[in-house]
């Protein structure tokens, strides 16, 4: 699995719609450019990530069943084409536009996990063996082909080796991209969605590195820079207890990146998060990243 597959930005054409509603529909891109994932305007629906449609039309319509794209595409007027999964009435709220877009992200996204940490097995049920088959039994038996199970895939290249980190991001969809680019890149990654959560993992054991993104909840919540704080005061009064934290977030702004280093951060990588910049932290915030692959300057958004 390549760099290209983890990418967070994805293109959405747009089928149909007066001029005045494809303004409005202007502002999913604009207000996506702040949220992770990222959706940009894509030229020919044959070969965007993603459609929107007017559901009113019967040529989009038509022209997304004739492309198989109506497990692709949010369709927007007065009711939904059978067999799609997003729709909404008008008139458009960019807003709901885009949250049925990070939707199919998310059902894009279904596909099993590569193992982690947070996901405690049920328990093993003990089924008494059956009475073994006599002779007979077994020659007249057809033939019943076994199926073996998948066994999740290896890490594509050598980077972490196995090392554990912790990931804190409470958007569900940024944590899942950013799980899936850590893990394929070597590390084992322990996840969840807030401070507090992240606090509670932390009380139990130690990680040399965590990733935290800044806003992690409502206000009032332990935010990743109060998470980063505490990580670094534990790791100054006690040895062995030091964390390499790396920021990862959508706040860019000279402030932000300020407060992050105020509160001892060691990286700081905002959304989208591109390829060739996230090798370069991780190779220089964790001596032991072994990385044998080209980067360039140039290579797409990675995985958050």
């Amino acid at each position: 699995m390549s760099a290209a597959d983890f990418t967070d930005t994805f293109t959405v054409a747009i089928e149909g719609f007066s001029a005045v509603e494809r303004e409005a529909l202007a502002s999913v891109f604009r207000l996506a450019a702040q949220r992770s994932p990222t959706f940009q305007p894509g030229e020919e629906a044959g070969v965007s990530d993603f459609l929107i449609a007017d559901a009113d039309s019967a040529a989009a319509v038509a022209a997304v069943k004739r492309g198989q794209r109506l497990g692709d595409t949010v369709f927007i007027g007065a009711k939904s084409p059978s067999g799609a999964n997003a729709w909404l009435p008008r008139p458009i709220d960019p807003a709901h536009v885009l949250r049925e877009l990070e939707v199919l992200v998310e059902l894009r996204l279904s596909l099993p996990d590569p193992p982690s940490e947070m996901m405690p097995l049920g328990p093993v049920e003990h089924a008494e063996a059956p009475p073994a088959p006599r002779p007979a039994d077994v020659a007249a038996a057809p033939r019943v082909e076994r199926r073996r199970r998948p066994r999740p895939p290896k890490p594509a290249w050598p980077g972490g080796g196995g090392r554990e980190v912790l990931l804190v991001e409470d958007s569900a969809i940024a944590r899942q991209f950013l799980k899936r680019r850590l893990y394929h890149l070597g590390y084992k990654v322990h996840e969840c969605g807030s401070g507090e959560a992240a606090m509670e993992i932390l009380s139990k054991r130690t990680f040399g590195m965590a990733f935290l993104d800044i806003v992690l909840g409502p206000p009032g919540s332990i935010d990743g820079l109060q998470l980063c704080q505490r990580l670094k005061q534990r790791g100054a009064h006690a040895a062995g207890l030091r964390t390499v934290v790396v920021m990862v977030t959508g706040l860019d702004g000279a402030t932000d990146r300020v407060r992050g280093s105020l509160a001892g951060c060691d990286a700081y990588l905002t959304k989208p998060l591109h390829e060739a910049e996230f090798i370069t932290t991780l190779q220089q915030v964790d001596p032991d990243f072994i990385w044998d692959g080209a980067v360039t300057a140039s290579a797409a958004p990675a995985s958050v």
